[in-house]
């Protein structure tokens, strides 16, 4: 029953998918460099926004330093003349450590502010080289136009329901069948390409990649969910499956890259939780 559910779903995707192929690397290319280039002007947002609180923070941490001083220098006279300014510098101890523990803490939240700075920096500069390869794969593309085919054949015409062929595709990726599963995704995705359910689609056929250790491939449809759907539910998802596949494929420096700009995008989300145990798992070794 399996291998005939399979070559049927074989038959409508080799209709389905018969205009497509032609130009299917180029377009996961373009695509890859659409979103290396995306993610350079979101690092370079958030380097902007960090640097301009860390020098309020500077300036807060300057002006706090100030003030101490100037209640230090109270303090030592009070010593000497306890009679004249008794009762002026009763408040003048707790004020004093007041002071103190807020200048520990703006000093603390400056240190951390840094070390993230410095972190999107070291980003920003290894993605950064991408912007050029893209804009030269930008004029060759467009230079290099297919010409469509003179007769184009009609796909076949599907009449299963959107939610009844998800399910069915989900349930094949549950079931460990998962080439089955990408052939019903990648059918689903055809014939309703407008689908709110189209990202975890795309999502799920990345994830049945990943279970057959073929990273490449899963990184591939993660980076066209992410570029394709960018306000989708499953973008954290995405950013972290595939920081792990660069893991597995030993791309080390992009894996902990790609999980950071998961944790400064998505800095709340459990996704980012175990993006930051798999940096420390990695840093450590």
């Amino acid at each position: 029953m399996l291998k005939e559910k399979k070559f049927i779903l074989a038959l409508i995707l080799l209709a389905a998918f018969s205009l497509t192929f032609v130009s299917a690397d180029n377009d996961q290319s373009k695509k890859a460099y659409e979103l290396m280039y995306q993610d350079i002007q979101a690092l370079k947002i958030q380097v902007q926004d960090l640097t301009v609180l860390i020098k309020k923070n500077s300036a807060d941490l300057q002006e706090l330093k100030d003030q101490v001083k100037i209640l230090g220098e109270l303090l030592r006279k009070s010593q000497t003349d306890q009679s004249e300014l008794k009762e002026e510098l009763k408040s003048i101890p707790l004020q004093y450590q007041h002071l103190n523990s807020k200048l520990e803490e703006i000093e603390l939240q400056t240190a951390i502010l840094q070390d993230i700075l410095q972190s999107l920096q070291n980003i920003s500069a290894q993605i950064k080289p991408a912007e050029k390869v893209s804009a030269k794969s930008g004029k060759s593309q467009t230079a290099k136009k297919e010409q469509p085919p003179a007769e184009a054949q009609k796909p076949a015409v599907i009449t299963i329901p959107a939610q009844e062929m998800y399910n069915n595709a989900y349930g094949d990726y549950l079931k460990g069948n998962y080439d089955l599963a990408v052939d019903g995704f990648r059918l689903f995705l055809q014939q309703y390409p407008t689908s709110p359910l189209a990202d975890n689609a795309l999502y799920w056929i990345g994830e049945c990649y990943y279970s057959q250790g073929k990273y490449e491939e899963a990184i591939e449809n993660f980076n066209d969910l992410l570029l394709s759907y960018p306000a989708g539910d499953k973008v954290p998802a995405a950013y972290l499956k595939k920081g792990m596949c660069q893991a597995q494929l030993n791309k080390k420096d992009e894996a902990v890259a790609t999980l950071k700009l998961l944790i400064s995008k998505y800095p709340s989300s459990e996704e980012a939780r175990l993006a930051q145990q798999k940096i420390n798992e990695l840093v450590g070794k």
